[in-house]
């Protein structure tokens, strides 16, 4: 009867501390926005935030604020620069329409770098980091090309209110604190 207390003792004691870790796991939201700013002929194309701290097994969702949206790895498979940590798959979100979410579940520790397809090269890019920084995204930008991190994108990311320490510390990082020299039209 000892032994069966016991073990069972440890049954419930393993099953609550797996309740306890599931109830930590959190959802952040993150705006997929297009803004219309006076003077400027082609809006801006931003996260919201643009930096922002999770902890393994927490969940995103990504929101649709304008049209044409995606949420998108910098992965190899998906021909770009690959930004992820080692050993994560190439993952994107469809097209969003406007109102609607798209989740993405970020098991693996490190730093990913995410692009939405049709307003990279407008700058819409985004640095997640999963528990502590780490992995290939840490590496400056050194492929500013088509298939590696493309124009303004390349700006955004290697803005220093995206540096993973400061991400770390402060939590999340708004697109207000991004410099406007990474906010310019391209070509401007």
């Amino acid at each position: 009867m000892k032994h069966v207390t016991h073990a069972l003792f440890a049954a419930l004691f393993t099953l609550m501390l797996g309740i306890g870790a599931a109830l930590a796991q959190t959802t952040h939201e993150v705006m997929m926005v297009t803004e219309m700013i006076e003077g400027r002929p082609i809006p801006a194309f931003y996260f919201e935030p643009v930096g922002l701290l999770i902890q393994p097994g927490d969940t995103v969702r990504f929101v649709a604020a304008g049209p044409h949206h995606t949420a998108t790895a910098y992965h190899g498979q998906h021909v770009k620069s690959h930004r992820v940590p080692e050993g994560v798959g190439p993952f994107s979100s469809p097209v969003v329409p406007v109102g609607d979410v798209w989740e993405h579940t970020f098991d693996g520790a490190g730093t990913y770098d995410l692009w939405c397809a049709p307003h990279e090269h407008y700058g819409m890019a985004m640095r997640i980091v999963v528990g502590e920084p780490g992995g290939p995204a840490m590496a400056p930008i050194d492929d500013r090309s088509p298939v590696g991190v493309y124009a303004n994108a390349a700006l955004v990311l290697s803005d220093p209110a995206l540096d993973p320490a400061h991400i770390l510390s402060n939590g999340s990082v708004s697109w207000a604190e991004i410099s406007s020299d990474a906010k310019e039209l391209p070509g401007q």
